[in-house]
């Protein structure tokens, strides 16, 4: 399989040419960061000397103990004729390499587009199985109400989902009670402190911008 200095050897001409990219592992992903990571993941294959692609979008919040590979499609080179080689990129074929990452700038460059928390949500709820499970959906909706200050519509949709209100007591206890107080103060503390959770399991410190939340901006 191909490693993570194999991936950061592949992905430097990428990183050389654009400042507003950094590595980090198999990852690529937009900098700065605020809320919102964006970028593409490089994955390792049977084949040593492949790689494989996929989009990778991930929330901060809630809180990430462990790397994620986010959420987005795979994708794939293509031949001379633009037929699909579902095989990967191929690291031994400088052509093939360079393909690559034309093709990673390509969706990279979409992805500056989800910039909200409004539009990470739309983002999720345009994919489908099996890039993407309902469960992940609800716990965004909650996220994305408690994130603006919507904390009863945040409350009836945490309650209505057993998964989502389970993982977050676990992460959180005081969450739920929180949203219910409708304490504001309390709630945005929770979140920031899941986002430097998740900053800090990424190691991306650095090229993360603490930036207020909307419901913190009323």
């Amino acid at each position: 399989m191909t490693t993570i200095r194999d991936v950061r050897n592949a992905v430097r001409p990428l990183i050389e040419r654009r400042d507003d990219l950094f590595s980090m592992g198999r990852f690529v992903f937009i900098k700065p960061v605020r809320h919102i990571l964006r970028g593409v993941h490089f994955e390792s294959r049977r084949d040593p000397k492949i790689f494989g692609s996929r989009l990778s979008v991930q929330s901060l919040v809630p809180a990430l103990p462990e790397f994620g590979l986010g959420w987005g499609e795979r994708f794939y080179p293509t031949d001379q004729e633009g037929r699909v080689l579902g095989s990967g990129w191929d690291a031994g074929d400088p052509e093939m390499v360079s393909q690559m990452l034309d093709t990673a700038e390509e969706v990279l460059a979409q992805l500056h587009a989800i910039d909200t928390f409004d539009d990470y949500h739309s983002y999720l709820s345009g994919l489908q199985v099996p890039w993407i499970a309902s469960p992940t959906i609800e716990l965004s909706e909650v996220m994305n109400h408690a994130m603006k200050g919507e904390f009863a519509s945040a409350c009836e949709k945490l309650e209505s989902s057993d998964r989502s209100l389970k993982h977050l007591n676990t992460l959180t206890p005081r969450f739920h009670k929180a949203l219910q107080a409708e304490d504001r103060a309390e709630v945005a503390q929770i979140l920031h402190d899941w986002e430097a959770a998740t900053v800090k399991t990424y190691k991306i410190g650095k090229f993360w911008e603490r930036t207020p939340f909307p419901l913190e901006l009323r």
